[in-house]
């Protein structure tokens, strides 16, 4: 874009927006209430959790594997299930890449507080919920003693993963100077230990300092090795789970259960204990809906209303969502050059928070556009009407002749006729983290209807953003292993940034990717919506639809590593910018080796 002298200029950094990384997720059909998911309590905040403490009831010999029945998801062919063992799965070692990812963590943080987990006195033979048989006088059935049919290979997966070593520690980088960034050294994986120095700054004396100095290393060495083994143990327990599943070992699912309950927390000191918890939770839910006459469980509170603040938190504290946002903008500013009339069809506009910067780049062009228009699509008719009011408010601001078109309806039931499109218009459709929701209808219908609808609308750009993630196989423990991967590295994110015990880091993991989690590991056929694919299987679709890839110019690049300068708090090390594929298609955000977010530019083949 060009400054009103006509000179080459940025797009202006008036970013606010987010709301585009929550994904609306049915609730699961209602269920016993034998077993309660408690609701982390704080002061001012209620937030809700996997506590697990928590009481399943079993009928007699329902220990057994023949009393187990057969359990067919609706949509789903069971035929497909894979036979091969979880412990093929383990000797992929994705759960190693979560686990040195972690270890990589550590090595750069310290860590003030190693004794988060749940109960205040922990002990092994502690359960975090009873087992027992139905009837007048229960009777416990279960404890968390190793079962005898308990596999051997499962233990392998402590020993692979465990002889990472330190090797994939890097040291510690210096601290920023960012208050944010502060706040997320204190509060990391590790003490660090202050360096001896002569000056009156270190508080041990030159005789007894060496020795107190050894003690607390020995401490820290210690916490760091207790939080490692827990983490190893937590993945061993939940690939040893997702075999029980499959080989339905109604005993040995409870076990694994009880167990992880036991040492995963949503408000853990390390990230992978916190990840496990919200792995816990949606595993408990689906063994609830496959055996209900045996599971029965509460299902978690809905967040619906909390979503719009863990989304505004989200933006506050990462750059994700402004990289999501000013990405798109640039991808739509590039189309729109020369308008005079442009329309933006936003198919999750939530509370419209990527469009003021987009006004204030329009209005500081040149020759801004005579009329925008943004038609937001919605289930909500008074979010919808107050999104509307807010962007009035902007574009007369700036100066610019707005209209704003809400269309309430579902994703899957819109129609062109509800777009309001007309002739004159140059039409961009934006499209955050909803494609992959089509992806539900194995025949490939829905996601044919959807571009379809997109292509009608005859648009000179259609600007794509999805998570860069694989989480659409249907096979459960492909799923589980995959999203493991990418939201450690999420995860990881969030304790680098807030800490382990910010409230705020809570709500967000738990509103915003604790859900996802659940959708992707506890639901089935088209209730599960979260159905992430890579940049590699949206172009190959996409071009086979008739869409051809518009490309991202350099300096889209340029801006966008700008932007993790400007808002990256000291962890600009971390994050990376980079184009998708050798052709370019797209722009890639990665934190360390995991890539998180891709955003694209496509256009009708032949257009313009």
């Amino acid at each position: 874009m060009e400054n009103r002298n006509g000179e080459p200029g940025l797009q202006s950094l008036f970013i606010n927006g987010g709301d585009h990384l929550l994904q609306q997720q049915l609730p699961l059909r209602p269920l016993g209430r034998s077993i309660s998911l408690d609701n982390i309590n704080s002061n001012n905040n209620k937030t809700g959790g996997c506590s697990l403490k928590q009481s399943i009831k079993l009928p007699p010999l329902a220990t057994t594997r023949g009393n187990a029945d057969g359990f067919s998801w609706n949509n789903d062919n069971n035929n497909n299930r894979e036979k091969k063992s979880l412990k093929r799965l383990a000797e992929d070692k994705e759960d190693e890449s979560c686990l040195s990812r972690v270890k990589r963590q550590r090595g750069e943080t310290g860590d003030e507080h190693n004794m988060g987990f749940w109960f205040d006195h922990f002990t092994p033979a502690s359960l975090p919920f009873s087992l027992t048989c139905s009837g007048d006088n229960d009777e416990k059935l279960i404890s968390t003693q190793p079962l005898p049919g308990h596999p051997h290979w499962v233990n392998s997966v402590i020993t692979e993963l465990a002889g990472l070593g330190d090797k994939d520690i890097e040291s510690n980088r210096p601290a920023s100077g960012s208050s944010t960034s502060a706040s997320a050294e204190s509060h990391s994986l590790r003490h660090r230990v202050p360096e001896p120095t002569n000056g009156s700054r270190h508080p041990y004396t030159q005789h007894g300092g060496s020795a107190e100095r050894r003690t607390i290393e020995n401490i820290n060495n210690n916490n760091h090795r207790n939080d490692t083994q827990r983490d190893l143990e937590l993945v061993n327990l939940l690939t040893g789970c997702l075999e029980a599943i499959r080989t339905r070992n109604i005993a040995a699912i409870n076990h694994f259960i009880a167990r992880t309950g036991e040492l995963a927390s949503p408000r853990g000191t390390t990230p992978m204990t916190r990840l496990i918890a919200y792995y816990t939770e949606a595993l408990a839910l689906r063994v609830a809906r496959m055996w209900p006459h045996i599971f029965h469980i509460t299902p978690p509170r809905d967040f619906e209303d909390e979503s719009a603040n863990a989304l505004r938190f989200l933006n506050q504290v990462t750059p994700i969502p402004k990289f999501i946002n000013y990405t798109a903008n640039s991808m739509l500013l590039r189309a729109f050059e020369g308008k005079e009339r442009v329309h933006i069809i936003d198919f999750d506009i939530k509370q419209g928070l990527q469009w003021p910067s987009f006004f204030q780049s329009l209005a500081s062009r040149p020759n801004p556009p005579r009329h925008v228009r943004i038609t937001g699509v919605g289930e909500s008719k008074h979010e919808l009407n107050e999104t509307g009011d807010r962007l009035h408010g902007f574009a007369e601001a700036m100066h610019l002749q707005f209209q704003f078109h809400p269309v309430v309806d579902r994703l899957e039931d819109v129609r062109l006729w509800m777009l309001h499109v007309k002739e004159g218009e140059a039409v961009a459709v934006n499209c955050v983290s909803q494609m992959h929701k089509t992806l539900y209808d194995g025949t490939g219908a829905a996601v044919r209807d959807f571009v379809g609808l997109v292509r009608s609308t005859n648009p000179v750009a259609v600007v794509i953003a999805e998570q860069e993630a694989e989480h659409n196989s249907v096979q459960l423990e492909t799923r589980v292993f995959s999203s493991l991967k990418y939201y450690s590295a999420v995860f990881d994110v969030m304790h680098k940034r807030l800490g382990a015990d910010s409230l705020m880091r809570v709500k967000i993991e738990e509103v915003l990717f604790g859900r996802e989690i659940r959708n992707i590991v506890a639901c089935e056929g088209s209730h599960r919506q979260e159905r992430h694919v890579g940049f590699g299987q949206w172009r190959r679709m996409l071009e086979q639809l008739g869409f051809r890839s518009l490309g991202v110019s350099e300096r889209e690049v340029l801006q966008s590593k700008m932007l993790l300068r400007m808002y990256g708090d000291g962890d600009e090390e971390f994050f990376n910018v980079e184009r998708s594929d050798e052709d370019g298609g797209g722009v890639t955000l990665r934190w360390l080796d995991q890539p998180l977010y891709t955003v694209s530019a496509w256009s009708v083949g032949g257009s313009s």
